[in-house]
């Protein structure tokens, strides 16, 4: 019988920008828009979380780029008194960056910075955390017969 080895490539970690901020995730979106011309748009689906019988919305808006792979995607770290990432409670909000885009745009935590309401920005290390692993599942192709039964989108029914 012929064996067969699975090779993956690995794939170059997304660049996660931790935001601080004093305003609801609406006006940091027009913030970062605004400084790092961007166009980001808020997506219908928000990274939905059960906790406790109870089901957590994250916010999520996004750039796509012309593949339709998202190239920026601005996650806001909490609803109500719950964070996405309980090990980053200095961070309001999330900006996750495309490798390949991240490395076109080396300033960009310093443009990040001078933005309106950005307190202070700062980069995370997504693989030191528990939790890491949410950030990269905003992309909602991404999700896992198993992540719908858990966490089902709405209006979507599951046998």
């Amino acid at each position: 019988m012929a064996k067969y080895r699975l090779e993956e490539k690995p794939l170059r970690p997304h660049v996660v920008l931790g935001i601080s901020c004093h305003v609801p995730d609406y006006r940091l979106c027009w913030s970062v828009n605004k400084g790092l011309g961007l166009e980001l748009t808020r997506r219908r689906e928000a990274i939905t979380e059960l906790v406790r019988g109870k089901e957590l919305h994250y916010t999520v808006f996004e750039v796509k780029g012309r593949d339709g792979e998202a190239r920026f995607a601005l996650i806001c770290n909490t609803c109500g008194n719950r964070r996405l990432l309980p090990g980053q409670k200095e961070a309001d909000c999330f900006l996750v960056v495309d490798p390949e885009t991240a490395e076109l745009r080396p300033d960009l935590l310093d443009q990040l910075r001078r933005c309106d309401f950005v307190l202070t920005a700062f980069p995370v290390d997504i693989s030191r955390s528990k939790s890491g692993h949410k950030l990269l599942l905003c992309d909602p192709d991404e999700r896992t017969e198993d992540q719908d039964r858990r966490h089902p989108r709405p209006g979507k029914q599951l046998t």
